[in-house]
């Protein structure tokens, strides 16, 4: 494959963007300022955005540009939108994608207005009160403690599972309706590590279990429903180390990280960069900035193992 012919498209969160490598600058609060902080964010989008993987890996494989759509505490939800939206508005454009799956527990919520008969669309995440002050404005029924309640009871591991199953089906559909060259990894996302580890089919109640959770379904001559297939047929790809997507699976051992018998285990690519930290400096922060991402040292050893993977995939 001739990677220069291709615009290497890159879709993701905070990692994507590059987020951390510069400082982060003074942002202004007055209206007369605001067009001196736009200034500001758009330098510091250009500034991370190339000091990320992204940058790093359309040099080494020689594409013709890259363009980085990360956006900070973006959900997968978010970037399959943006993917599906990209690929619909530019047929023409000879592109490679390259997307990294966040933590399924992020999503889009949409949240109705106390004082209009408005929505707003909210990034939530675990632990995070953007929802507060993204916007700023007090939202119907949404207070502290439903927020809680919804992490705790709606918004539950083997939701998560589900979430997880349907945004990689929903990435690789997408994808492979426009046909075109991409490779996916996890960035922040360890949930096939996690359903390997301790497989969820185990807690979900076996009652409904035709085709996708349901009793009417049954199999006959003229066609098959396989017990909880939509779960199960991608736990058992992922044990396999056979998933219908060009995804990068990752196997490691973590021995300095969570076991001390140093079992093989897949790892996302954060776990990995904490582990080549610990194995090469004795300390897995080694690249990682003080908030929690990659240094741009990181985002080089990010490149190098997406180089990899890539040029195996495509040449």
């Amino acid at each position: 494959m001739n990677f220069s012919e291709y615009t290497l498209v890159s879709f993701g969160d905070s990692f994507t963007f590059g987020e951390d490598t510069v400082p982060v600058p003074e942002w202004y609060t007055s209206l007369a300022q605001q067009k001196e902080q736009k200034k500001l964010e758009k330098k510091y989008k250009k500034d991370c955005n190339s000091n990320s993987y992204t940058k790093f890996l359309s040099e080494s494989l020689g594409f013709k540009d890259s363009i980085n759509f990360g956006l900070q505490g973006a959900s997968n939800d978010r970037s399959m939108m943006n993917l599906e939206s990209f690929l619909r508005s530019n047929k023409k454009k000879k592109v490679f994608i390259l997307f990294n799956f966040t933590h399924p527990s992020r999503y889009i919520q949409f949240f109705k207005r106390d004082d209009k008969n408005e929505y707003d669309s909210v990034n939530m995440l675990p632990n995070y009160d953007g929802w507060k002050t993204e916007y700023g404005n007090v939202y119907t029924g949404i207070n502290t403690k439903t927020i809680s309640q919804n992490w705790t009871f709606f918004r539950n591991s083997i939701q998560d599972v589900y979430n997880h199953v349907k945004q990689r089906r929903a990435i690789y559909y997408i994808l492979s309706s426009y046909n075109v060259p991409y490779a996916t990894f996890d960035g922040i996302n360890d949930m096939d590590a996690c359903m390997i580890r301790d497989n969820p089919m185990q807690y979900i109640n076996k009652r409904k279990v035709d085709g996708c959770f349901v009793e009417q379904l049954y199999n006959d001559e003229s066609y098959i429903f396989k017990e909880m297939d939509f779960l199960n047929s991608y736990y058992e790809e992922t044990v396999n180390n056979t998933p219908l997507l060009n995804h990068l699976l990752m196997d490691y051992s973590v021995k300095n990280l969570h076991n001390l018998n140093g079992k093989i285990e897949k790892v996302d690519m954060n776990n990995y960069i904490w582990k080549i930290g610990i194995d090469r400096y004795d300390d897995k922060n080694n690249y990682v900035t003080n908030n929690g991402h990659w240094t741009t040292e990181g985002h080089i050893e990010v490149a190098k193992v997406l180089e990899e993977f890539i040029s195996k995939s495509y040449n």
